[in-house]
């Protein structure tokens, strides 16, 4: 193995229905995540909230994978036109008390 860097890329946001029940941000939540997208720390930031009451060393690679799963992922559209986000499926294995079913 080498040494790998680590690359977040951020395409944009798709506005999937025309409901009301669908996100709605508002100018000033539009650019906290421009903001937030421009900072080189970005990665970190997003792995620290995931679970943030799980704290330790052994934590911030599976937190970042989690991460990965949670914003990436392949999209399935159905016969019917709905679409969904492709199935997040992850196996932790690990001593009893480390927090897996967090």
């Amino acid at each position: 193995g080498g040494v790998r860097t680590t690359y977040l890329r951020v395409v944009g946001m798709e506005k999937e229905s025309s409901t009301a029940d669908s996100a709605r941000f508002s100018p000033a939540e539009e650019e906290a995540f421009r903001r937030l997208s421009r900072r080189p720390d970005v990665y970190e930031i997003l792995q620290r909230s995931v679970a943030p009451a799980i704290q330790g060393s052994y934590t911030v690679d599976l937190k970042k994978a989690i991460l990965c799963l949670l914003m990436g992922g392949s999209r399935k559209r159905l016969p019917d036109g709905m679409r969904l986000r492709g199935d997040i499926n992850v196996l932790l294995l690990g001593d009893p008390s480390t927090a897996k079913s967090q």
